[in-house]
């Protein structure tokens, strides 16, 4: 703090000299009472450090690089962020009472994890181009990462890989390649998202205090899965092969319907159990069922009233909008 002030007066001295009010013997004078040079030998050890310490760095890297490959490099690089990235989350939500940023941490560490197993595949198994494998083999660990940790962050990532590694390994099994989300894949997500929803109840009721939060993670899935699920085939229909979208209407409109059902049927649970969530989803995917229907069944038959449907359209979403803000609760 002294040196600070000592380096402003001198500042100012010099601004006087500038001006002709001082000469500059009775500035350099008048200085002397007001020495700055322990700032400035501050400042020169900073630099010192910060420089000293990026060349350290950089010799390090290249050391590594010559000494023990990028290859063995980015495996200890990935393996030391994956205990880092626990050991510190832990650390932080027990000691310093961060939860939230410890499980920020973890969740870095499950990454680094994932990163190092598929870095190991690359490096140690032959490519069979079946990467579903590699893919479920991520969320095993995640999820047991999760659990172990109680980490709904970490759980998130275990069922995004749990979501690809479904719907990759049924094309894999059918042969369809990369194309996944075939017309019948829906339906297989269909009952995958009944089987979360199966999930998130049973953490409810049997599992402890700890872990029965996961519980809002598996009903996120799970209606996420049924609600994309019936909006494919409301689009689509249901196809073994390849897709005739103008014989499907038929299906279409069936598939719509049951969704829409779907939906009603979630508000009444919501009533009941009151689970803003659920409630959310049904209002949420019921809208975009009724502009689905719209633009499938109206728009596509009359392609000629493009601008009335436009200012139906946006002028329904402008109402829909100013109404919901009018419902929001005011602070």
């Amino acid at each position: 703090m002294k040196a600070k002030l000592h380096g402003q007066v001198q500042a100012e001295l010099t601004d006087l000299v500038a001006l002709g009010i001082l000469s500059s013997k009775q500035a350099r004078k008048l200085g002397e009472s007001y020495p700055a040079g322990a700032w400035d030998l501050m400042s020169l050890a900073r630099w010192f450090t910060i420089l000293g310490a990026v060349a350290a760095g950089a010799g390090a890297m290249i050391l590594a690089r010559e000494q023990i490959g990028w290859q063995a490099l980015a495996d200890g690089g990935l393996a030391l962020s994956t205990v880092a990235g626990l050991a510190g989350g832990r650390w932080l939500a027990r000691a310093k009472d961060m939860p939230r940023s410890g499980g920020a941490a973890e969740l870095l560490g499950a990454f680094s994890l994932q990163g190092l197993t598929a870095l190991l595949a690359y490096q140690l198994m032959p490519p069979s181009g079946n990467w579903p494998r590699l893919i479920g083999l991520d969320a095993i660990l995640t999820m047991a990462l999760a659990y172990a940790l109680g980490n709904r962050l970490v759980l998130v990532l275990a069922l995004v890989n749990l979501f690809v590694w479904f719907g990759g390994s049924t094309g894999y099994d059918s042969h369809w390649g990369y194309f996944w989300l075939g017309m019948d894949y829906p339906s297989r997500f269909l009952l995958a998202g009944f089987a979360a929803l199966g999930l998130a109840a049973a953490h409810l009721r049997w599992l402890p205090p700890g872990r029965q939060l996961f519980s809002r993670v598996w009903l996120h899935f799970g209606l996420l899965l049924i609600n994309f699920s019936l909006w494919f085939f409301s689009l689509f229909g249901f196809y073994d092969g390849h897709v005739d979208w103008s014989g499907s209407k038929g299906q279409r409109v069936a598939f719509t319907a049951a969704w829409a059902a779907l939906s009603v049927v979630s508000l009444g649970a919501a009533g009941r159990t009151g689970l803003g969530l659920v409630r959310g989803y049904a209002m949420t995917f019921l809208v975009i069922n009724a502009y689905t229907l719209y633009f499938q069944f109206v728009v596509a038959e009359s392609p000629g009233w493009w601008f009335f449907h436009l200012l139906l359209v946006g002028g329904s979403m402008l109402y829909g909008g100013v109404m919901l803000g009018r419902l929001r609760p005011k602070p």
